[in-house]
């Protein structure tokens, strides 16, 4: 019989199998594990619990004699120097117990919580040194057949056992203790009573170095004493395992049922793109299946996760069992509208072949492909777009994934470039009529870049936020999450948690709020003058270089995850100029540029960079003209005299803020607000609140706490992005420093007025 037919009979009966190094398990909670071992490697077999087997493990091959009439009663397998006999019990053993008789033969009685090496398995031989060898031998079938059936142990086990002079009964370990203490104990039972007896002691002093002395003083009784190296040993072990019960008992829980197990750390979590602990990358994809189940034939949009890494390349089902035990996932197991994003015959093709996506020429192509269909105010921007839908198979590597923000007039070609980023983009999902919560859980199952079109209704305020604010405003990030509340059977709700973490795209004409701004990178777009571009319509079934870009862009990931993940330390250090938040989202920009220049795209950091400091500082702009802290400081650095009483500080500045900026006045409570975050302190004197430090050293500190004290602004020359200059990047001009663009700020505002 195979090693998989025997692992199958032996799971008919309850018994869970799990895979050894040797005769100890390969993994640290083999009790947990229920798994196929294959050939070549040898597997031990968990007894007791819901089984009710339990073993019967004879250590000396010269007692089969005595057992032979089990041999056609119930399954027996021979080990390396005895054999093992698997009952069926009603009760089953109260515990695992190791027997000796005086003749120094052993025999183990394995229930719950033991094992033993399963038919089929190598044995292997214990050195002198603890280490262990094989020894040629093999567990082989001992019985006539593989039933494993009930016999009594009572009537037909326990008078054999006491034949042969094993004593059942075992003294409570207290009495053991002060026998040990007495006289010692027996030769050939030494090591296993030492280690008993000190888990014992360790339990009830609970004061390690009492303990250790006790077990020296009864190793002195023995005859002859273990060696002091033993004694450590043993009083190590034990020590262990104490620990471990203690660990154990603190850990699980049980609810008449239902067992509750902590662990020491969260599962790993399959997303729709994942850099496993091993560094292999997975990628969920549907494909058209045939289902057949209980003689109903259904079609479906199958899910399933192409591999590559450690184990080589595979397709594997989302629902095959030992996925479904290795990771936790909220991945849909059919999706009928992403069927066939990568086709099987492709994926088939990928999994036989040894060859890589070369990275220069897909890019090129994606280039080709934004020329074709698009005109950009600034060449840069072509780049970026390519760089962006090739984020959307790589996000899952960073913190935050920025989103992409197209703003214009009408008939720019909003529309169009995000049916466009369908096409391309991994799982790409224009929202269309669908309710936000199908949203929600559209992007936790699939992982999906999501399309918003005409979003001017997403100008909310925090008091008056609607779910799909919630969404984009949480959904940037590695660990977003929204909140819904869930009716149960009961009628009563619970939270329901879904992770909205995913790239996506909107476009439209008025500004989105800061707060979901300062998600974005931003695309000013331009209506095009080239009747060839505005005419163009991107259309799979028309141009085939469309699925043969996202079919690469697929391999890529599966190819080159790991090496991009290796290039993010240095991609940081290109991002210098940029920190915190604006950092985190440029960094799965500037990690893919490094990535492909490396690969053989010239330049493509520096156009990248461009783009990055001019949105950048255009942002930074457009964040002080919108701040008030800012212009209450502008008016504090352009005011000779400052007031130090509150009432005629306050009357001057709301003078010069409707003066200057055209603006209502504030109140008193929110002017004190905004000079103390700007660091100003005052105290109350009699009836008035008189303000300390409006100093220009102070003035030049609160510069700083908004970051203008370092000029870092760039002006950008306007790029002619015709194709006869398509090459052409810009350049970064002249530094300005922070009176320009206070300047610039106060042109803006005297303009509209």
């Amino acid at each position: 019989m195979s090693r998989e037919e025997i692992i199958s009979h032996l799971r008919t009966y309850g018994l869970k199998t799990f895979s050894l190094r040797d005769k100890r398990p390969a993994a640290s909670k083999w009790q947990n594990i229920d798994e196929f071992v294959p050939e070549n490697t040898p597997f031990g077999v968990q007894l007791g619990g819901d089984s009710k087997i339990f073993v019967i493990d004879v250590d000396d091959n010269s007692l089969l004699p005595y057992f032979t009439q089990f041999l056609e009663k119930t399954y027996c397998v021979k080990s390396g120097r005895g054999f093992h006999i698997y009952i069926l019990a009603n009760t089953l053993p109260v515990s695992n117990k190791q027997l000796k008789n005086k003749k120094n033969q052993g025999i183990d009685i394995k229930t719950t919580g033991g094992y033993v090496v399963g038919e089929s398995s190598d044995h292997f031989d214990k050195t002198i040194n603890g280490n262990y060898v094989k020894s040629g031998k093999k567990y082989e079938l001992l019985s006539v057949n593989r039933e494993i059936n009930y016999i009594d142990f009572e009537t037909e086990i326990k008078p054999i056992l006491e034949t042969l002079g094993f004593e059942l009964q075992t003294k409570p370990i207290k009495e053991r203790l002060g026998d040990a203490i007495k006289k010692g104990v027996s030769k050939g039972n030494r090591n296993k009573e030492l280690f008993a007896l000190t888990c014992d002691i360790l339990k009830s002093v609970k004061d390690p170095e009492l303990a250790f002395n006790t077990i020296l003083t009864i190793n002195e009784k023995f005859e002859p004493p273990l060696s002091r190296d033993e004694v450590d040993k043993i009083f190590q072990s034990a020590t262990e395992t104490v620990q471990k019960e203690i660990e154990e008992k603190n850990s699980n829980f049980q609810i008449e049922k239902k067992e509750f197990r902590i662990l020491d750390e969260q599962p790993q979590e399959l997303r729709a793109i994942t850099l496993d602990q091993d560094n292999t990358r997975h990628i969920l994809v549907y494909l058209p299946t045939k289902v057949i189940e209980n003689e109903i034939t259904t079609y479906e949009a199958t899910a399933y996760i192409v591999s590559n890494g450690v184990d080589g390349k595979e397709l594997t089902l989302l629902e095959d069992p030992e996925l479904q035990k290795k990771y936790l996932s909220n991945l849909f197991s059919s999706f009928k509208p992403l069927g066939q994003r990568w086709k099987n015959q492709d994926i088939q093709a990928y999994l036989g072949s040894n060859s890589k996506v070369n990275p220069k020429e897909l890019f090129n192509d994606m280039l080709k492909l934004e020329r074709r269909y698009f005109e950009n105010q600034y060449d840069y921007d072509y780049y970026f777009e390519a760089l962006w839908k090739s984020h959307t198979y790589f996000y899952t590597l960073f913190e935050l994934t920025p989103y992409n923000d197209y703003t214009g007039m009408k008939n720019v070609g909003k529309t169009k470039r995000l049916n466009y980023n369908q096409l391309i983009c991994y799982n790409g999902i224009v929202s269309g009529d669908s309710s936000i919560s199908a949203i929600f859980r559209t992007i936790q199952g699939t992982g999906a870049t999501l399309l918003l079109d005409e979003t001017e209704n997403l100008r909310g305020t925090k008091e008056d936020r609607t779910d799909l604010e919630n969404l984009l405003r949480n959904g940037f990030s590695k660990n977003g999450q929204v909140t819904r509340s869930k009716e149960t059977t009961k009628k009563n709700f619970e939270p329901e948690i879904f992770s909205v973490f995913s790239p996506k795209a909107f476009g439209h004409i008025h500004g989105v709020d800061n707060v979901l701004a300062d998600r974005n990178i931003q695309t000013k777009l331009v209506r095009t003058t080239n009747k060839n571009i505005a005419d163009s319509e991107p259309d799979e079934r028309e141009e085939h270089l469309i699925y043969k870009i996202r079919e690469r862009l697929y391999r890529l990931w599966l190819d080159y995850g790991e090496e991009l993940y290796k290039l993010i330390p240095e991609a940081k250090k290109i991002i210098k100029e940029l920190s915190g938040r604006e950092m985190k989202l440029w960094l799965p920009i500037i990690t893919l540029a490094l990535f492909f220049e490396k690969h053989g795209v010239e330049k493509l950091i520096e156009k990248i960079t461009a783009k990055m400091l001019t949105t950048s500082e255009d942002k930074k702009i457009s964040d002080l003209e919108d701040n008030d802290d800012f212009r209450l400081l502008t008016i504090l650095d352009t005011t000779e005299t400052i007031p130090t009483k509150s009432r005629e500080l306050y009357n001057l500045i709301n003078l010069e803020l409707e003066k200057q900026f055209n603006l209502e006045k504030k109140s008193d409570k929110e002017l004190k607000e905004s000079l103390e975050r700007l660091g100003f302190r005052n105290k109350r004197e009699s009836n008035s609140r008189k303000w300390l430090n409006i100093t220009h050293e102070k003035i030049q500190e609160a510069k700083e706490r908004v970051g203008l004290v370092k000029p870092t602004q760039a002006t950008l020359a306007e790029v002619d992005s015709t194709h006869e200059n398509s090459q052409s990047v810009g350049n970064v001009g002249s530094v300005a420093n922070w009176v320009s663009i206070v300047m610039v700020i106060l042109v803006r505002s005297l303009w509209f007025q």
